[in-house]
């Protein structure tokens, strides 16, 4: 019993959760339009928002660096996250679909293809699902992972969101819990 605990506090510490020998993950993908939020490094939990193919978290309205910054809510199909603009008078491309970059030993930024901006070669854009209502990617392996940071921007509040496969946790960036609120 102790070595099953054990090894439960080793996965959750280290970013990553298998499902036991034998039986398959309970995928419990809300359904509809739904926001992403952060919690953990503010008083309240934080919205995810696009800005120039970058997820940020926190409101949008103070961020006034990007050219095309919108609120936005996602649906989940066939383990892809497709992201719809919410903010009036602005438009993404019906095919903007949420990325991670899971590139070993890095820390990498999180954003969203399409909308005439470049996306990564490291980039993927499947495999995402929910335990419960927490944002999980499932690696080739069967291990979910949720090793999302945020790292505060020069605006008080808007923070931008990164993928760790370092499991160094390095200073300055926060460990939020991202998960889905309809």
């Amino acid at each position: 019993m102790k070595f099953n605990t054990l090894a439960t506090f080793f996965a959750l510490t280290s970013g990553s959760l298998a499902a036991p020998a034998g039986e398959a993950l309970e995928k419990r993908n809300p359904t509809g339009s739904f926001s992403l939020i952060a919690y953990g490094v503010a008083s309240s939990y934080i919205k995810i928002f696009y800005s120039d193919g970058l997820a940020y978290a926190g409101d949008s309205s103070l961020w006034t660096y990007g050219s095309v910054t919108t609120d936005v809510t996602f649906t989940i199909g066939n383990t892809e996250l497709p992201t719809t603009a919410t903010t009036s008078g602005v438009t993404l491309d019906a095919d903007t679909l949420f990325y991670i970059q899971p590139t070993a030993d890095a820390i990498t930024e999180v954003g969203f293809t399409g909308n005439g901006i470049s996306t990564p070669s490291a980039a993927t854009t499947e495999s995402f699902l929910f335990y419960g209502t927490y944002l999980m990617w499932e690696e080739s392996n069967g291990n979910l992972s949720d090793s999302f940071r945020l790292k505060e921007t020069n605006v008080s509040g808007v923070y931008q969101m990164y993928w760790d496969q370092s499991n160094l946790y390095p200073s300055g960036y926060l460990l939020p819990t991202v998960k889905s609120l309809s």
